[in-house]
């Protein structure tokens, strides 16, 4: 996953939404960096992060990539000058971001809120897998503390498993 790169991850997690065009792309690159800086704003190691990083990539990056994208095979050009992820692109996109596709039209309110929960966490545990280990070493203790925040749902669960089975 490194090897993807900044840029081209934002392309396909938005195309990952739909086919868009280039000037669509970067606003809505734009729009979810928004997105994730209200979602963050307490957190003042991301504020920081935030303020160092692409709010809004230049065409005179993107279409570049959009076209070295082609050529891997990660996304294609339509008659329409949009560009739309192909299925090497959407396997990507979904082993990165864990998308949330529902399985069932009605779905239930609560299972699609621990759905959602649960994909926003497999993406962002595939980013975090994607961070070399040094650079992860000082939140040791709070990955930990989620680890184990982890196992104790899953002792609720075989608790629960237990007890149906009785």
């Amino acid at each position: 996953m490194q090897k993807l790169g900044g840029l081209r991850i934002w392309i396909i997690h938005v195309l990952d939404e739909g086919p868009k065009n280039g000037v669509e792309i970067m606003d809505s690159i734009e729009e979810h960096h928004k997105m994730m800086e209200q979602r963050h704003m307490t957190d003042e190691r991301f504020r920081h992060h935030m303020a160092h990083s692409m709010k809004r990539p230049s065409p005179g990056s993107v279409y570049p990539m959009l076209k070295k994208m082609v050529e891997e095979d990660l996304i294609i050009k339509l008659d329409d000058g949009k560009y739309k992820l192909t299925e090497k692109g959407q396997k990507i996109a979904s082993n990165f971001f864990g998308r949330f596709r529902p399985k069932e039209a009605n779905m239930d309110k609560c299972n699609m809120v621990v759905e959602n929960a649960l994909a926003e966490i497999e993406g962002q545990v595939a980013f975090l897998e994607s961070i070399k280990a040094e650079k992860l070493e000082e939140y040791c203790p709070r990955i930990q503390a989620l680890n184990k925040k982890f196992e104790g749902i899953m002792r609720s669960l075989k608790n629960h498993e237990e007890k149906d089975h009785e």
